[in-house]
C-alpha cells in the first residue's frame, strides 16, 4: 500500500479507526483499555475522537494493551484507504452512536453509577399519551421501565396499551427496548426505543434532575414517534410518566382531564371558546372553588373575536388552487397554531404538585 496517498491527518485517522475497530471486535471497554494502557481515560477519549495528537508512546501502550504487535496496527487495510472522504466519519464506527467509544464522556452519561441515574434506575413509571390516530381521542397508557441491573448501562423497556383488543379478546400491547442516556450539559434525559417486530425507532426526552435519596416522580417529556395510522406519518407528542398510577381510565376518569389538558400542545396563552367555557360550568356547578376560578378567568381573559375553521372545509370552494394554497399559508402565519412546544418548568411543577396532592391525600 502506498502511503504517500494521505496526509499526516489521514494516516492518523485511519490508525484511529482501527483501534476503534479492535475494541469492538475484542469487545473491550475504553475505560478497560485506559486502565490496562495506564493512559487516562480522558486522554484516551480524546486520542480516539481525534481531538489529541496521537504519539508514539501512545500507539507503543496500546499494542501492549491489545496484545497487538505495532506493525498490526500501522498497517492501514486497502479498505480504509479505497474512500479518503471516510476519514471524516473516525468518531461513529462500525458499531453505531450507541457505544462506548463515541459516548463515553463526562456530559454524556451511560455508566449507571454516576449519580446522575439515581431516583431514576431501577424504577417502573407508568405512562400517559394521546393516541397518534387523529380519529382517536382517548389516552393510551403503559409501563417504562429503567432496568440497570444486568448491564453497565441503563436500558429501558417500554410496554404501550394500545386500547386495542385481538381476536381472542386480550389487549393488544407494543414492546419496546432500549437504553436511557443523561447529558449533564442540556440536563436532558434521552431514551432511544426499539420496536423491531414493527420496525418502529421513537425518541422519548425529558428534562433530568439530581436525585439522591427520592425517586423520580414525574416528568412531562416529548415522544417522536411514527403515527399508527394508515398514512405513517412523523409525530411529536407530550408523555407524561407518573411513579404512581393516574385514573384516566375504566370507571374512575378523576385525574383524566388534567391529564389531557397537560399532554396538549399548549404553552403560556389559553384560546378557549365561550361555548367550551359554558360547559365546564354545567360540568362543575356543583364546585363553587372551580367555578369561581372559571370566572377569574374570563374576567381577565382578551375577548377579541377569533374565527375557527377545519381548512379541510374549503376543499371545495371555487377559487384556484395556486390562490387557496398561498391564502391558507398566510393564514397559517397568523393562526394561534404553534410553531413548536416547549414542556415548561411550570408544566413539571404543576404535575409535580398534581401528583403530590394526590399521594397526600390518600
Amino acid at each position: 500500500m502506498d502511503i504517500r496517498k494521505f496526509t499526516a491527518d489521514e494516516y492518523c485517522d485511519a490508525i484511529i479507526k482501527r483501534i476503534n475497530s479492535l475494541l469492538s471486535e475484542k469487545k473491550i471497554k475504553q475505560a478497560d483499555l485506559a486502565a490496562q494502557s495506564h493512559i487516562s481515560q480522558s486522554s484516551l477519549s480524546k486520542i480516539l475522537k481525534g481531538e489529541m495528537r496521537l504519539t508514539l508512546q501512545h500507539i507503543f501502550k496500546i499494542c501492549i494493551a491489545l496484545n497487538i504487535s505495532p506493525e498490526d496496527l500501522l498497517a492501514i487495510n486497502k479498505d480504509m484507504s479505497n474512500d479518503s472522504s471516510s476519514f471524516s466519519f473516525n468518531k461513529i464506527d462500525e458499531t453505531g452512536i450507541i457505544n462506548e467509544q463515541y459516548l463515553n464522556e463526562q456530559v454524556l452519561i451511560r455508566d449507571i453509577n454516576h449519580p446522575a441515574f439515581n431516583g431514576i434506575k431501577n424504577n417502573t413509571f407508568y405512562m400517559y399519551l394521546y393516541s397518534t390516530i387523529t380519529s382517536e381521542s382517548f389516552l393510551l397508557d403503559g409501563k417504562l421501565i429503567f432496568d440497570a441491573t444486568s448491564s453497565s448501562f441503563c436500558k429501558a423497556k417500554m410496554i404501550l396499551n394500545t386500547g386495542k383488543i385481538d381476536t381472542d379478546g386480550e389487549p393488544i400491547k407494543k414492546y419496546y427496548e432500549g437504553e436511557l442516556i443523561i447529558s449533564l450539559t442540556m440536563g436532558a434525559c434521552y431514551c432511544i426505543l426499539v420496536n423491531a417486530d414493527i420496525g418502529e425507532i421513537c425518541f422519548l426526552n425529558f428534562k433530568h434532575m439530581y436525585l439522591f435519596n427520592r425517586n423520580l416522580e414525574c416528568r412531562v417529556g416529548t415522544i417522536s414517534s411514527t403515527s399508527s395510522g394508515g398514512n405513517r406519518l412523523p409525530v411529536i407528542q407530550r408523555i407524561l410518566i407518573s411513579k404512581q398510577p393516574l385514573n384516566v381510565n375504566g370507571n374512575d376518569l378523576s385525574d383524566l382531564e388534567f391529564i389531557q389538558g397537560q399532554l396538549r400542545l399548549n404553552n403560556s396563552k389559553m384560546l378557549v371558546s365561550s361555548k367550551d367555557l359554558e360547559t365546564l360550568r354545567q360540568k362543575y356547578e356543583n364546585n363553587p372553588d372551580l367555578l369561581d376560578f372559571f370566572k377569574r378567568f374570563e374576567e381577565l381573559s382578551d375577548t377579541n373575536q377569533y374565527f375557527l375553521l377545519d381548512e379541510a372545509s374549503m376543499k371545495d370552494i371555487s377559487i384556484t388552487s395556486d390562490v387557496k394554497t398561498e391564502g391558507l399559508g398566510i393564514l397559517r402565519n397568523i393562526s394561534s397554531s404553534l410553531r413548536y412546544n416547549k414542556v415548561s418548568t411550570k408544566t413539571d411543577e404543576f404535575v409535580f404538585e398534581y401528583i403530590c396532592n394526590k399521594t397526600n391525600t390518600k
